[in-house]
């Protein structure tokens, strides 16, 4: 069997920004909003901000600076192109910005830049005419995927091929080749308990992912602190709450990160301080279905949750980058998102199973919809067969990880191969048959690709 969903490390609290649920982190996603795409005559370009700290600069002797007087830097002479605005600020292969091919393929947006496709400085002016259009190396390899290969020549004029060589690629793709880096409006906000140190730095390192694909703004980051003990400080959360709720209403997607503490012996959520003594929120058996309850109000794209009743916020960057990654920089599904970010996190599923919530809606219509309720459960044959915990230590004879494993189909049994066990453990100092353990996998569990490595690999299932 799964193992059971931890109760005591949830909760449903509904507040006036936010639905607080768990036991650190919360992460909520709104839904991508679609463009429609503008299909030009000519090829486009367009200049962005890099967001990396290289840069072109002249070499000097650092002994001379103080004597030299300022001069302004040289830059290469570029011809001037007719230019768009579009969805797409950084190129699709280095995830930089700079000066940008833009794709006129139906419904891309993607760019490229001109230091990962190299075009032949006599063959510029061709590429730019008014008649020219240019299509993306993505483009190029989806149309060509499941046939034979052809030659990419970039740049067209009635489907056929202007310039006279071959531009370059040189770039290499840093994700998905499919993916879009096209980041849409974005906040994201830190609900955590007043004076809370932990869980900070965590959820820093996902600023720091996303502040710098948006040069231009139309980013925020905001800590809200709660403590929901007393009247007064419910006051002050709850209008703090509002106001920043309210700067939200511009923003296409939202990302709200929950971190608390847990009281250690019940799990009970901590929910602030009276004169300096700590305050939970009892946590019944109750508390999964007043979350599952919370979600259908609210209809959040997405939650995701860690179910550990003491969990190390550090075992959930890797997976917690991806899926950020992911959604809001590339713009994948979310559903898809998730599965895909459990490559490499195995480390997360030693320690946690990952709960996820996410509302589908029908059409356009967020407001109609169904939640679905999955549970990931991490498995290995020789530490947690199908998802359950193999004990470190022979409770016969003390021996640890002495287990021998044979299996049948979905059936995993296990027997203590220390010589002794069992030995003078029966009435009468008889033997007894060594300690054995049988799992199997349970009914609707579904093994996932994702992450799967050796005798690694993660379970699906639907709550």
């Amino acid at each position: 069997m799964s193992p059971p969903l931890t109760m005591s490390s949830l909760s449903a609290c509904v507040c006036a920004l936010a639905l607080t649920t768990h036991h650190p982190l919360l992460l909520l996603s709104s839904p991508l909003l679609h463009h429609t795409a503008t299909h030009p005559t000519m090829a486009r370009t367009k200049q962005t901000a890099r967001k990396v700290m290289g840069d072109k600069a002249p070499r000097v002797k650092l002994q001379s600076l103080q004597k030299k007087k300022s001069k302004t830097a040289l830059s290469l002479k570029k011809p001037t192109f007719k230019r768009k605005t579009m969805a797409n600020s950084f190129c699709v292969m280095c995830r930089n910005g700079g000066d940008l091919w833009i794709c006129d393929e139906q419904d891309c947006k993607r760019v490229v830049c001109h230091k990962c496709l190299i075009v032949p400085e006599k063959s510029l002016k061709d590429g730019t005419e008014d008649h020219v259009t240019f299509k993306c190396v993505t483009c190029h390899w989806k149309e060509t995927e499941k046939s034979a290969p052809q030659p990419y020549f970039g740049f067209y004029s009635q489907g056929k091929p202007v310039l006279p060589e071959l531009p370059v690629i040189t770039g290499g793709f840093q994700h998905a080749i499919n993916a879009q880096v096209a980041p849409h409006s974005t906040a994201l906000i830190h609900l955590h308990l007043e004076n809370l140190e932990v869980g900070h730095a965590q959820v820093n390192m996902i600023h720091s992912l996303l502040q710098p694909y948006f040069p231009k703004g139309r980013y925020q980051f905001s800590q809200l602190p709660f403590n929901l003990t007393t009247q007064e400080s419910l006051a002050v959360y709850q209008s703090a709450a509002f106001d920043l709720a309210t700067s939200l209403s511009s923003y296409q997607s939202v990302i709200l990160f929950l971190t608390t503490h847990s009281d250690e012996e019940r799990g009970d959520l901590l929910a602030g301080f009276v004169d300096g003594v700590t305050v939970a929120s009892e946590v019944s058996e109750d508390s999964f279905n007043g979350l599952k309850k919370a979600a259908q109000l609210f209809k959040p794209k997405s939650m995701v949750l860690f179910d550990a009743q003491n969990l190390h916020p550090a075992t959930t960057i890797p997976y917690l980058l991806s899926l950020v990654d992911s959604t809001i920089i590339q713009g994948f599904d979310v559903s898809r998102a998730i599965k895909f970010a459990l490559n490499d996190c195995a480390m997360l599923g030693r320690h946690s199973n990952i709960i996820v919530m996410i509302w589908r809606s029908q059409g356009e219509n967020m407001e109609v919809g169904k939640l679905v309720v999955e549970k990931l459960v991490w498995t290995d044959k020789f530490i947690r067969p199908w998802g359950n915990y193999l004990p470190v230590q022979c409770l016969q004879c003390g021996s640890i990880w002495k287990w021998v494993c044979g299996a049948e189909g979905k059936v995993n049994s296990y027997e203590c191969k220390y010589t002794h066990s069992g030995k003078g453990k029966g009435p009468k100092n008889t033997s007894i048959p060594p300690q054995q353990y049988t799992f199997s996998i349970s009914e609707g569990a579904i093994q996932l690709p994702h992450g799967k490595k050796g005798t690694s690999s993660w379970l699906q299932f639907t709550l």
